[in-house]
């Protein structure tokens, strides 16, 4: 071995049990431990002309339970943030709400004075229809572990109106 090889070698053990001059530190804390995934329910307002997704930290509710959220309609904060409802008595609150694999079912409240509906259905269905709709598929999305728009919705009042089949995808949406 040459002198320049035994010099690096002393050179890199030297380092070594220097330590590359990084002195002992005492116990740092990491803080918090990660926490991973976080439920949530997501609701949809209305902002402007489009659906707008909120997430409320929380467990689960049931889809019905999911559903009372958003007929009380958004948060203080949320009103801050410009988000309203397109939800109204006269248009019924959900009574029932069943579901399977990707389909939800939502039978609507007949309300006390049913509005008459003009004729014939517009071709855009109104953003109420799309928050029930975008909200139900999310529900039952999340706790299916599918993709929200291969999730159909049902809507009917009563036994004699059915509003349609919608799927969350019909609706504008505001980019979230």
């Amino acid at each position: 071995m040459n002198v320049r090889g035994v010099t690096a070698c002393l050179l890199a053990v030297a380092a070594t049990v220097a330590g590359c001059a990084i002195g002992p530190t005492g116990v740092i804390d990491g803080g918090e431990p990660a926490v991973g995934f976080q439920p949530s329910v997501r609701l949809y307002f209305v902002s402007g002309a489009r659906l707008r997704a909120v997430s409320r930290p929380g467990p689960l509710p049931s889809l019905k339970e999911t559903l009372n959220l958003l007929v009380d309609g958004p948060s203080t904060a949320e009103r801050r943030q410009g988000l309203s409802t397109d939800l109204s008595p006269e248009e019924g609150t959900p009574d029932q709400v069943t579901a399977d694999a990707a389909r939800v079912r939502i039978s609507l409240a007949v309300p006390p004075v049913a509005r008459p509906r003009p004729s014939p259905e517009p071709r855009v269905p109104p953003l109420w229809l799309g928050q029930l709709t975008c909200t139900a598929a999310n529900a039952l999305a999340a706790r299916a572990n599918i993709d929200p728009d291969a999730v159909t919705v049902v809507i009917r009042r009563g036994e004699a109106q059915r509003f349609g089949s919608f799927r969350c995808s019909e609706f504008p949406r505001a980019q979230e």
